[in-house]
């Protein structure tokens, strides 16, 4: 019997088997990790984490001791022979190629669910983020990093059993944001995952071009920039035109007049429209547009259905980049003509 008539017997088999690979791939990914926080991050309650709990203790996929649950080999090797299925009950490898062709770029990866609201959907965006990542390092790389609640959390959900010999820096100046969410800190908590070397940009974004002429006489702030100019990739969040030029301090009176152009979305001090006309620029530090069209690989990250139109307006800048979108930004740019 095939998956389809599965799931046509027994209509509940697609929500318990969703939810029982999503707990076994967190046990995997956060050893010794308890039932409380799994709770928190899947958005399950603790009772019916600890039925599912005892589910798969009793098959010996996960071991359960006082110092948490842990997968076990069994359980490892379920989830690399189910992880076809899983994609085929959320439909996420359609989704996914549906919008890799109305975007017409490299690769669309979309994760389950709508990161605006879900915790565990925002976990798997940054999941997915930090797999590709992990899967693009080579040697002696430099690597790119921006800012945002997203990036933080793919820095957060990175896992690693060895060193890399790479190098992150920030791609951008600071903003005046939580410390947790700057460039700055995202790339000390990924090298300090995976034992690697970083720069710091201690500048503040938005700064005009002559004091920051004046900064780069600094030989530390000139040694980051010149870095920035030959990265092998880069990771970044995708913003909303309206939420950045509002962060980024933008007068009210430039702000409406950019909004009343049509930008929807903004990458590295730059406003675009839905079909990726550019119009404004930002004074910014850091990454430019001509250095993100150069860079060899490119990842961009960002969910919900919010950030639909950004996705869009970003993803027409460089035909060769990588997505990590949630299925509800990508239903919502399905949707958009």
């Amino acid at each position: 019997m095939n998956l389809e008539s599965l799931c046509s017997f027994l209509p509940e088999l697609p929500h318990v088997f969703l939810r029982r690979y999503e707990l076994l791939d967190h046990i995997k990914r956060n050893p010794g990790i308890g039932r409380r926080i799994l709770s928190e991050k899947m958005n399950v309650s603790e009772r019916i984490i600890r039925e599912e709990i005892e589910i798969l203790k009793d098959q010996e996929f996960i071991n359960v001791t006082g110092a948490g649950t842990e997968i076990t080999s069994t359980g490892k090797a379920l989830l690399v022979e189910l992880h076809k299925d899983y994609g085929s009950l959320n439909r996420l490898k359609e989704l996914s190629l549906q919008v890799q062709h109305k975007l017409r770029v490299k690769k669309v990866v979309v994760v389950k669910g709508d990161s605006e609201k879900d915790s565990y959907a925002m976990t798997k965006l940054g999941l997915q983020g930090a797999d590709l990542l992990l899967e693009s390092l080579k040697a002696d790389d430099y690597i790119g990093i921006t800012g945002g609640r997203t990036m933080y959390t793919m820095a957060k959900e990175m896992r690693s059993q060895k060193p890399f010999e790479v190098t992150f820096i920030p791609a951008r100046g600071g903003l005046g944001v939580s410390a947790e969410v700057q460039a700055n800190s995202i790339v000390v908590l990924l090298a300090s995952k995976l034992y690697a070397k970083y720069k710091l940009l201690t500048i503040p974004d938005g700064i005009g071009q002559e004091t920051l002429d004046l900064l780069l006489k600094n030989k530390e702030v000139s040694e980051v920039y010149r870095a920035i100019e030959k990265l092998d990739v880069l990771v970044f969040g995708i913003g909303r035109a309206d939420n950045m030029s509002e962060k980024r301090g933008m007068s009210e009176k430039r702000r409406r007049m950019v909004l009343e152009q049509g930008a929807v979305g903004e990458a590295f001090g730059h406003y675009f429209r839905l079909d990726g006309k550019e119009v404004y620029r930002q004074d910014s530090v850091g990454l430019t547009l001509e250095d993100f069209l150069r860079i060899p690989l490119v990842i961009g990250i960002a969910g919900g259905k919010s950030k639909a139109e950004a996705i869009t307006a970003v993803s027409t800048l460089r035909p060769n980049m990588t997505l990590v979108i949630d299925e509800m930004a990508a239903k919502e740019i399905l949707n958009i003509k």
